[in-house]
């Protein structure tokens, strides 16, 4: 079986905004973030913040705050770059399925090439990551973490 994989169209670079930050990676650039460990969250957190990823002037030491723990890492490059895929349906269409009454028509999907076709837009390609691979920093006292973190940038 061939799968078509789609170059998505990508939006125009001034109407991409990024914080000066992010902007240093690239504008459209997409990296992974690598955590040892898990990253549980308990309860029904949906749209709260998870982490504060924050990068320092040389991106040589991005620091991420989860909770009331510190992660420091490193930007490595992949040995290997790996693409984002999105998965998409083709050749859909409705068909009319009649009952014994014309007014009681349903709807069913079909496909125009059999089951399982599908085909893939790729998104962006992955060429590096932040790597945190050291133990967090349990912080007890979050005022003095605000301030090293400012006096170390």
């Amino acid at each position: 079986m061939i799968i078509p994989i789609n170059l998505a169209a990508h939006a125009s670079k001034s109407e991409t905004k990024f914080p000066p930050q992010l902007a240093k990676l690239g504008a459209e650039e997409v990296i992974l973030i690598e955590l040892q460990g898990s990253f549980e969250v308990e309860g029904n957190q949906s749209g709260q913040l998870a982490a504060s990823l924050k990068l320092g002037e040389n991106d040589s030491k991005p620091t991420m705050m989860v909770g009331r723990n510190l992660l420091e890492g490193k930007i490595v490059n992949l040995p290997k770059p790996l693409a984002v895929l999105v998965k998409k349906s083709t050749g859909r269409k409705t068909q009319r399925a009649q009952s014994s009454n014309s007014d009681d028509a349903i709807e069913t999907e079909g496909n125009f090439k059999g089951d399982g076709m599908c085909e893939y837009d790729m998104l962006a390609v992955v060429k590096r990551k932040v790597l945190f691979s050291k133990r967090p920093m349990p912080i007890v006292n979050m005022a003095s973490v605000a301030t090293d973190i400012s006096v170390k940038q």
